[in-house]
């Protein structure tokens, strides 16, 4: 998430996509991560959201949780982020934005669960089991580790396809994404947001992002060797710290 910071602050990346990022999030996969968000947080008293970009899913945590801690590095998505967070005076209350990278942050207080969406595949296999026991660490014990599922589950190609989003006023807004193989355990995706008007294509941009994959068997690896047990859940990995 550093390197995404980075590359946001030079233009690249988030930069680009950031105005889009509401528009083109398809509904029924973030309702189906929102309805089981509500299912396995209903108690929790505290959250850490690690890489919470825009914060459509910080809003849903602050209405579960008694206090959210938001990590969001880049810049461009923290502007999205605060400004949801202070028109609602109950968020402004409950939600603390941190500046900070998710291997480098110390929150104030354990939390009972850490949720990590559209995350994991900005880290290397040499972070990764360093995020694991940061996180683990910030856990209570028997706190709860979320993480959606990764897609592509090796590096191969994913063909072009057309995601539609939603219109603002005249226009309208949809993402042409793929992946390319950039490497062993790699892909690249490409990320083509077009605005139109009516039938007319009137604006195109596009972002790259290098993207590590992440095997549902070397993620269940990684995270046991980390000190955490799985836990059944529908549409997400749940994962709990085992208790010392």
């Amino acid at each position: 998430m550093t390197d995404e910071a980075a590359r946001a602050a030079e233009g690249l990346g988030y930069a680009v996509n950031a105005p889009y990022y509401d528009l083109i999030f398809p509904e029924e996969p973030r309702d189906a991560l929102a309805a089981t968000l509500r299912t396995l947080l209903r108690d929790a008293r505290a959250v850490a959201e690690v890489g919470p970009g825009t914060g459509w899913f910080t809003e849903v945590l602050a209405g579960l949780a008694g206090e959210v801690f938001a990590v969001e590095p880049a810049r461009i998505m923290r502007a999205a982020l605060t400004a949801r967070l202070a028109r609602d005076p109950g968020l402004a209350r409950r939600v603390t934005v941190l500046p900070d990278d998710a291997l480098t942050v110390r929150l104030p207080a354990p939390v009972d669960a850490v949720v990590m969406f559209n995350l994991v595949m900005h880290f290397s296999p040499e972070q990764r089991p360093v995020l694991w026991r940061r996180w683990a660490e910030a856990l209570a014990p028997g706190g709860l580790l979320l993480i959606e599922p990764q897609y592509p589950q090796k590096a191969e190609p994913v063909p072009a396809a057309t995601v539609p989003g939603r219109a603002l006023g005249r226009r309208r807004y949809d993402v042409v994404t793929r992946a390319d193989v950039a490497g062993d355990d790699l892909v690249r995706w490409v990320n083509t947001y077009r605005t139109w008007d009516g039938d007319d294509l009137v604006a195109e941009e596009t972002a790259e992002f290098d993207c590590h994959v992440v095997s549902d068997e070397r993620l269940a690896s990684e995270l046991t060797a980390a000190g955490f047990a799985p836990l059944p859940a529908d549409g997400v990995h749940a994962w709990r710290r085992e208790e010392h």
